[in-house]
């Protein structure tokens, strides 16, 4: 194993010993490996902070990305480690970077339901109504957390004014369709409650009540059976037409 292999290992596992004497022994502090991975955004990732520490104190580049554009903050915050996190921010990690697929640091807290990452973010000031532009799958921190059932990210979410009724560009897919596909009832209700339409449609002319049925999601689709007037998309056999 080459001495940069030996200092990605050491950050992976936190063994700050080894770290420090590979640094002290000339190793570069930013040395990468074929995906262009630092030993930042290893230490960031797996949630050593001593050892994230050490390396700003190093001189560390704190938002060199890899080769699919995730810095460090990023990948702290994927995984939920808000320590890390603080730490990046302290030092004014740039919040507002995306990945190559245009995923930004607060959808994928939201994503894992990590509650106290995404709080931190939206203190330190990003824009929740532009971090689901230019992404690839569209996908909102309001509709990620709706997808996974993250109850408390999304109810902190439209706290901060997040759209209720936001639709994706290219399917018309609302929150409240997320919720009722993937059978959340608890995050359609919060939903509901919070002033969701039940009668929008997808670019198919489907509603959430269409897909809940459809997807066989029937304690959903009896709850949104009770909030939803429009119900004219059945076919003459009353089968719904998802697709």
């Amino acid at each position: 194993m080459d001495r940069v292999r030996q200092l990605l290992h050491a950050c992976e596992h936190g063994d700050g010993h080894s770290v420090q004497a590979l640094l002290d022994e000339g190793v570069g502090v930013d040395s990468t490996d074929d995906e262009e991975t630092t030993p930042l955004q290893i230490a960031a990732a797996n949630g050593h902070d001593h050892i994230v520490r050490l390396l700003l104190m190093k001189g560390a580049a704190l938002d060199q990305p890899n080769n699919f554009g995730w810095t460090p903050l990023m990948h702290a915050c994927r995984n939920g480690h808000n320590e890390v996190v603080v730490t990046l921010l302290q030092r004014q990690a740039d919040i507002s970077v995306k990945t190559r697929y245009g995923i930004s640091a607060v959808t994928l807290a939201a994503r894992g339901g990590h509650i106290q990452v995404v709080r931190k973010l939206v203190e330190a000031g990003i824009d929740l109504n532009n971090s689901g532009n230019g992404c690839m799958c569209e996908f909102t921190p309001l509709l990620v957390a709706v997808e996974h059932g993250h109850d408390a990210v999304l109810r902190f979410l439209l706290d901060r004014g997040c759209d209720v009724n936001n639709k994706t560009a290219s399917t018309g897919l609302t929150p409240l369709m997320l919720a009722a596909v993937n059978g959340h009832l608890k995050t359609a209700q919060i939903l509901i409650e919070s002033g969701a339409d039940a009668n929008l449609t997808s670019i198919n002319n489907r509603t959430a009540l269409d897909m809940a049925t459809a997807m066989g999601k029937s304690e959903i689709a009896s709850y949104l059976d009770r909030k939803t007037t429009n119900k004219t998309f059945k076919d003459k056999s009353h089968h719904i037409l998802f697709l």
